[in-house]
């Protein structure tokens, strides 16, 4: 197992969730929020997502050998290996698709608001998945 990279980007994930509660901390609001905090927080959260894929991409190839095609899949994958949970699985997946929104401006446009409130009740997931992973790297 690459457990080296795997930590590494561990700590990434850490410092951006750190970060990123920082960001989303205060109640919405565009006039005391500001569209820097916000556009900050979105791409926070877009890096948190990236990163845990490529940490499932990594370990899911090295159990199966085989890419998963997407990221929601690299958490699922993760679920099918017995590593996940289908409660913690369920939000993450969902974080993936709202990653996918930021990235792609599906219908995200001047729903802020809509962005803020997802992100905040995902985070807690992601706190989740970095012990989820850490517990299974240190088997």
């Amino acid at each position: 197992m690459k457990t080296e990279i795997i930590e590494k980007k561990l700590e990434q994930i850490k410092v951006l969730l750190k970060e990123l509660k920082g960001l989303l901390a205060k109640p919405f609001s565009l006039q005391g929020f500001g569209m820097i905090i916000i556009r900050a927080a979105e791409r926070d959260f877009q890096l948190v997502v990236d990163t845990a894929s490529d940490i499932n991409m990594v370990i899911v190839a090295e159990k199966t050998g085989k890419i998963p095609e997407n990221y929601w899949r690299a958490f699922s994958d993760l679920e099918e290996l017995g590593i996940f949970d289908e409660k913690v699985l369920k939000q993450l997946i969902q974080a993936s698709r709202l990653r996918n929104v930021l990235v792609h401006d599906y219908d995200f446009e001047e729903d802020f608001e809509r962005f803020f409130n997802s992100a905040k009740f995902l985070l807690p997931a992601f706190d989740q998945y970095v012990k989820i992973i850490i517990k299974y790297i240190n088997k």
